[in-house]
């Protein structure tokens, strides 16, 4: 069975179908009734769905080379009723010398088409595999409704009106809906890497859209600057959110290209510029009267209001292929913002300069790179951002240091947070298969002050800047814990006891480290555990945070990767509140406070005396110990 797929040229996806059509329900009593379709049967420059007729010719334009767009003929072949909740699709033949050959092209989404010398709908829908130039067509009524919902720039961070252009309504305040990008807020309950935001929405939608059954489409993004491992690894994690990654050129230069928006013209939505940068191309549909852009004729991600820097676009080649026909295209000229991403359409307002976030990267010590600082502006955008950051990161120490080799790092952050400065981090860490494996900085404490910046419940923030300096040493001069032992088999409880730890070093003797940790008298009789580890192993019981500053001392306060911490678990459990952490509760105390605080927060946890031994060399692995502690101490024994 073909199956029907976007024509777009977009990495991001159509994937949000559930979120996207739950959107269109404040159209319920149908697009003809709405808005878009007044304005179509008021002007003859748009044609109704139902004034169309199998038989009916005209045109279509779009951008093949260059930037000028050209005619191709059209023909229509009938329409499918309610393709979509609420919207229908034209279906027409395509006869062109090109497209007969390269049928459904990516990239050529939003290409308006005209029937009897109207706008009926843009070029959106196309089959795999298929043998004719057949395609969906997306009526124009649908997408002009879209032009009415309200657009403010608080609804993106960061985002500015345009010198001399007309300024956007900045009242009222943002739905949480359009800053968490469909994820719960972030409260620090959990770490944060990477991917995890991009995983979440992954597990998110694909949740949302097993039940019904629905495929989601595939749109294509312009990957240029990159690695073959790095591309493959992003292009990984969009796929299930229906992307498909082609690799291309870093774009053209910001003074080239068209200096505004026309029917036919190619559109770039810029997710990253610069030494990388990662575009997707579509087609302009129709230009309103205020310079308004609407584009596609299906959504990018379908998720709402989202603030995405735009630009015009070159286009280089049509690229004819069995498997799916694309464009080959850059950007050219920066100029406006994504403001809608919906399901007929997107919105573009070339009268809003969208946020990015300048991101530096350095590498030290690899003598002799060609290259060893990398500059990119990444979009602002919680869910993308920090995947596209990792990129960055991964894509610079692979260009400049691919050893496979063991390799000790010293990671400087500093990363701006809007309303909080600049925040500084220090980390340390060892790979023994190079600077450039995979999870080796993906781990970064930068990317949970991302989540908070984003996503917090207590304020509006987001990320400024970003500049990581990175040192890389090729050694294996790293302490591994090998083992941990106690004197005796059995403790009292009371008692001070010594952990003696064994530090294992690559052509060293082994270090001994003494560590004193106290027996609880409350684990008398019981078996308590011991475990030695790397300090950025050992999570750290953090209150609930009340603020935004709260989620960024969260982020500092962290074992680092150059000590060993020795904790003991202990027979009591833990609560955490607001401002501070209560350990240690007898039963009933723990039992009243959950009844006050029953959050999901607020869930005990086990107990935990630590002791941190700090060192000068980087530590890794962990180890267990089992104590076993006698029901009394020895001197009692001896008295009774």
């Amino acid at each position: 069975m073909k199956r029907l797929l976007p024509g777009v040229c977009f990495v991001l996806s159509v994937s949000l179908l559930v979120t996207g059509l739950s959107g269109l329900s404040g159209l319920s009593g149908g697009v003809e009734r709405g808005w878009g379709t007044a304005i179509a049967q008021s002007t003859p420059e748009f044609i109704r769905v139902d004034e169309m007729r199998p038989g009916m010719k005209g045109y279509g334009l779009s951008v093949f080379r260059g930037t000028e767009p050209e005619r191709f003929d059209v023909e229509v072949i009938d329409v499918l009723r309610n393709f979509r909740p609420n919207q229908d699709l034209i279906l027409i033949r395509t006869p062109h010398p090109l497209l007969d050959r390269a049928r459904g092209v990516a990239g050529m989404s939003g290409s308006p088409i005209y029937l009897d010398g109207r706008l009926a709908g843009a070029y959106a829908y196309g089959w795999s595999y298929g043998t004719d130039p057949v395609v969906g067509v997306t009526p124009i009524a649908n997408m002009l409704a879209e032009l009415k919902r309200p657009i403010r720039l608080d609804m993106f961070p960061g985002a500015k009106p345009l010198p001399s252009r007309p300024r956007a309504d900045s009242s009222g305040q943002r739905h949480a809906t359009e800053r968490f990008a469909g994820l719960p807020p972030f409260r620090g309950q959990h770490e944060v890497n990477a991917l995890s935001t991009i995983r979440a929405l992954h597990k998110q939608r694909a949740d949302a859209l097993a039940p019904v059954g629905l495929h989601r489409a595939t749109t294509p993004i312009m990957l240029g600057g990159l690695h073959d491992s790095v591309a493959h690894m992003l292009a990984k994690e969009l796929e299930p959110l229906g992307f498909v990654a082609t690799q291309s050129s870093v774009g053209g230069h910001s003074n080239s290209g068209p200096e505004g928006f026309e029917a036919g013209g190619a559109l770039a939505v810029e997710l990253a510029r610069g030494d990388i940068s990662m575009t997707g191309i579509g087609t302009v549909t129709y230009v309103d009267k205020g310079g308004k852009v609407l584009a596609f004729g299906h959504p990018m991600m379908n998720s709402g209001a989202s603030g995405l820097p735009t630009a015009t676009a070159r286009v280089l080649h049509v690229l004819v292929s069995e498997l799916r026909s694309f464009k080959i295209a850059e950007s050219a000229r920066p100029l406006g913002a994504l403001v809608q991403d919906r399901q007929p359409a997107i919105v573009v307002d070339p009268h809003i300069q969208a946020a990015r976030i300048p991101v530096r990267v350095k590498i030290n010590g690899a003598d002799g790179a060609p290259k060893t600082e990398w500059h990119v502006e990444v979009a602002s955008h919680r869910i993308l951002s920090p995947s596209i950051v990792y990129g960055v990161i991964a894509n610079a120490v692979k260009s400049t240091a691919s050893d496979v080799t063991d390799v000790i790092f010293h990671a400087r952050t500093k990363i701006g947070i809007e309303g909080h400065g600049v925040i500084a981090l220090e980390e340390h860490g060892f790979s023994p298969m190079g600077a450039a494996s995979p999870a080796v900085f993906s781990q970064l404490r930068m990317f949970g002050l991302m989540e908070a910046a984003f996503a917090n419940p207590f304020e509006s923030s987001r990320v400024t800047s970003i500049d990581l300096e990175i040192d890389l040493e090729q050694s294996r001069e790293v302490y591994q814990v090998s083992d941990a032992s106690v004197a005796y088999d059995e403790v009292d409880p009371g008692e001070e006891v010594t952990i003696y730890v064994r530090l294992r070093q690559v052509d060293q003797p082994d270090t001994i480290r003494a560590v004193k940790v106290r027996i609880p008298i409350a684990a008398a009789g019981r078996t308590v555990r011991v475990t030695v580890a790397a300090g950025n192993q050992v999570a750290v019981e953090q209150p609930l945070p009340g603020s935004l500053d709260d989620l960024i001392e969260q982020a500092k306060r962290r074992y680092p990767a150059t000590s060993v911490v020795v904790s003991l678990q202990m027979p009591t459990r833990g609560l955490r509140f607001e401002g501070h952490v209560v350990d240690a509760l007898p039963a009933s105390a723990l039992n009243s406070l959950q009844l006050v605080s029953s959050t999901e927060d607020s869930r005990p946890f086990a107990t935990q005396s630590r002791t941190e031994v700090k060192l000068r060399q980087v530590v890794v692995g962990s180890t267990t110990l089992a104590l076993r502690v006698r029901a009394a101490a020895r001197d009692q024994l001896l008295g009774e």
